[in-house]
């Protein structure tokens, strides 16, 4: 009985002999790579999980595995960064791969599983995200990235909830409504750093809710969302659809408001402010009523009727020109105005945009239901976004596009992004040529025009006054 037993084991020891390496231990089964404008990447597919450890040898990245392979494997990778790749034994259970650079590079190391494969990412841009502090609460980052194989490149502004500074929209025009360019209105109006914000047509005709200290100053009757600060609290709220009424009950009707400080077009009524600038620019085919202390101050078929901040200009064209003709001085009227969301209507800012990025901490990226136009919608392309962190912290985000460094972003990057940032809602500012940020005095980004785009609406940061 001792003999055969001592028999089969003299058998199994020696097939365990004639049995390779890789019976015992993890293997490598094969090396690829691939490449794209940030980065050079090279697989190693192995047969399970397995340990490995990177370390830098002059210009060469030196990975040792806790894997065999059966034999020394290189690949001839055309690129300008690489020298040489080599994945070659070191002892039975182990292997070495040496990846010799032209230069030094920054890179990445990480295992992914199922299936099971170590990845080595050689970056060609320096992958970076430097912080300054600005004080008072205020700090700016720039952020360089590789983006899934792209290069972008990012400005960002994180207001502290109790910084120093307040955040108010403002005009291109600086003292009317109107474009001009951000760097220059905001060092006209102070503020320390500025974004762009609001859509808007080329005559700087506002396209999106804007209200300022509960003053109506641009709106826009489709759902979208924007960005409000409701008693001191920034957020964002979706589904705010302007409605407006001119109620005049001495004729026993009402007018809905078409537009606000903007061009007024065939069969229109248009609510003026102050804020569009010294008049309403209107021609004589129409009438105009100026309200004030709930009351007709006074009415002119002439157009171009005078603006100041103690009253609104009721301006109507066609059919409702007639109506506004019947009017007498002293007779009761008044402009209804809501947004279809209490705490919208009694905030202090609204800065609609779209659409929105993120809601609720996840992506929820609404172009669909925000009916935002396709060029908007669709492809990549400078961004501009601002998002609420779950402390209230405001942040501002400018990404650069149309560039070979800076491939700008899609919306569901922008709000991926955001995301990455701790916001916990974001939504989408106006882009492309239009993005822009401003800090000290400087535009931080580089214009996808090759200059500053002209603007109507920018969102600043302004000193508080004690």
């Amino acid at each position: 009985m001792l003999q055969k037993k001592y028999f089969f084991k003299m058998i199994l020891t020696a097939l365990l002999v004639l049995l390779p390496v890789q019976a015992w231990a993890a293997t490598v089964n094969k090396m690829r790579y691939s490449s794209s404008p940030t980065r050079v990447r090279i697989v190693l597919d192995t047969d399970e999980k397995v340990k490995y450890k990177d370390e830098k040898q002059g210009t060469s990245i030196v990975l040792n595995i806790d894997a065999a392979v059966a034999r020394e494997m290189s690949e001839k990778v055309k690129d300008p960064i690489i020298k040489s790749v080599v994945l070659k034994k070191d002892g039975r259970k182990a292997s070495k791969l040496v990846v010799t650079l032209n230069k030094e590079q920054q890179y990445k190391v990480f295992a992914l599983q199922k299936p099971d494969r170590i990845v080595l990412d050689i970056y060609r841009i320096l992958v970076t995200k430097n912080t300054v502090n600005q004080g008072k609460g205020l700090q700016y980052t720039f952020w360089q990235d590789d983006m899934e194989g792209l290069p972008i490149q990012m400005h960002i502004l994180e207001v502290a909830p109790d910084s120093d500074y307040k955040l108010l929209p403002f005009s291109g025009a600086v003292d009317r409504n109107g474009r001009g360019t951000l760097l220059k209105a905001a060092n006209a109006l102070g503020a320390k750093a500025a974004v762009n914000a609001s859509y808007f047509d080329t005559s700087g005709w506002i396209i999106g809710n804007l209200k300022i200290d509960g003053e109506w100053l641009g709106m826009e009757d489709k759902a979208r969302s924007a960005f409000v600060i409701a008693g001191g609290k920034p957020q964002i709220l979706k589904d705010l659809a302007y409605d407006g009424n001119v109620m005049l009950p001495s004729l026993g009707v009402k007018l809905s408001v078409k537009g606000i400080n903007r061009e007024r077009i065939a069969e229109d009524v248009v609510v003026y402010t102050h804020y569009f600038g010294p008049s309403t620019r209107t021609n004589n085919f129409g009438c105009e009523v100026r309200i004030k202390d709930g009351k007709v101050a006074e009415i002119s078929k002439a157009g171009n009727m005078r603006l100041d901040k103690k009253s609104v200009v009721v301006s109507a064209h066609g059919a409702n020109a007639k109506i506004l003709e019947q009017l007498r001085i002293g007779d009761r009227a008044s402009v209804q105005q809501t947004l279809g969301n209490a705490v919208a209507d009694q905030a202090e800012l609204v800065l609609g945009a779209g659409p929105l990025l993120v809601e609720a901490g996840k992506r929820n990226v609404r172009s669909g239901s925000e009916q935002i136009a396709g060029d908007i919608a669709y492809g990549r392309a400078p961004r501009t976004a601002i998002g609420v962190k779950k402390d209230g912290t405001v942040v501002l985000l400018v990404a650069d596009g149309r560039r070979t460094d800076s491939v700008g972003m899609t919306l569901e990057e922008a709000a991926r992004y955001m995301l990455k940032l701790g916001a916990v809602s974001a939504l989408n500012f106006d882009g492309g040529g239009s993005s822009e940020m401003v800090l000290n005095n400087k535009v931080l980004n580089n214009p996808s025009d090759g200059r500053e785009r002209a603007v109507s609406v920018g969102l600043g940061l302004f000193p508080k006054k004690n």
